[in-house]
């Protein structure tokens, strides 16, 4: 937690993780936490990414030993609090698919937490289950839906019986290879099946935090254009935008321009980072985000966290 201190890992230099081009910028050597850690911008796609990237194992250990407490300030499992606001999403989320699904489709929440998303699709007539890496977040969701959840992460994961539809929300952004996960995921789709995902908006991020919007747990920082290119990788495309980084693809054959899609989303980051003094943001975000989560620390006992 000691600011200006190096996360405690070595990581492996890496291309970027959708389009592998080497030609990248430099963005911060910062993140949100005021630690050292570098982000640079793909010349090539516009991702922003991790690098050095750190190794599965290095992954694996942070995410079982800090992740919570880092990122959510958390000791245990899901609060009351982070149940309710996980609900109403998924509540939404789940109203996007209606009408684009068959009654009793048979469906997959990949990064599955503690279940909220599964219980929305069950609550809808759905045929759903989920896995979650995580033993706390992914316990709860299973002591709910039992063994509809499966607790592993992505690489373990087989299934022989095909989906009508994959989610994958506020997942992709940690995976220091988002186009395997996809492309993996999308082997358990029917021919004609959805895969459902959503990210951070780094563009709105960014341009409102600057380095703030950069923390060791996520490795990939995402904007439409590069998006759907990942997801073109995997060979799906887009069949209906929620929002700019929240899109439902098709498995179904088409035909994707992935040269332009690479050239749009280096451009949206060109101008986002031309439009943004991090020096500027450092005030506004820093200070007030680390004022924010001391008042939750204060005003909430530990145990409820």
């Amino acid at each position: 937690m000691l600011p200006l201190t190096r996360y405690p890992y070595r990581g492996e230099v890496c291309t970027c993780p959708v389009c592998r081009s080497a030609d990248a910028t430099p963005v911060s050597g910062l993140d949100r936490r005021l630690k050292r850690l570098k982000t640079m911008a793909c010349r090539g796609c516009g991702l922003f990414y991790t690098n050095p990237m750190p190794t599965s194992a290095e992954l694996e250990r942070y995410y079982r030993d800090y992740y919570r407490f880092d990122y959510q300030w958390s000791v245990s499992g899901p609060n009351e609090r982070r149940r309710r606001k996980r609900r109403k999403e998924a509540d939404t989320r789940s109203a996007h698919v209606l009408g684009l699904l068959p009654a009793g489709a048979r469906t997959l929440d990949f990064g599955a937490g503690s279940g909220e998303f599964v219980s929305a699709m069950l609550d809808a007539g759905f045929d759903a289950h989920g896995f979650e890496p995580g033993e706390d977040y992914g316990g709860y969701a299973r002591g709910l839906h039992g063994d509809r959840i499966s607790i592993a992460t992505w690489q373990k994961m087989e299934y022989s019986e095909p989906f009508d539809m994959i989610s994958a929300f506020h997942v992709l952004e940690h995976l220091a290879d988002p186009v395997a996960a996809i492309r993996k995921a999308a082997g358990w789709l029917k021919p004609d099946g959805l895969f459902y995902i959503e990210v951070p908006d780094m563009v709105a991020s960014y341009t409102r935090k600057a380095f703030g919007a950069f923390h060791f747990a996520h490795l990939v920082g995402f904007n439409h254009y590069n998006l759907c290119l990942a997801a073109a990788e995997a060979g799906l495309h887009p069949v209906k935008v929620i929002a700019g980084t929240g899109v439902i693809f098709s498995k179904a054959p088409h035909d994707t321009d992935r040269e332009a899609l690479g050239a749009l989303g280096s451009a949206e980051t060109r101008r986002m980072l031309d439009l943004v003094s991090p020096g500027r943001t450092f005030l506004q975000h820093s200070f007030f985000r680390f004022g924010k989560r001391l008042r939750t620390v204060v005003s909430r006992p530990l145990a409820a966290r």
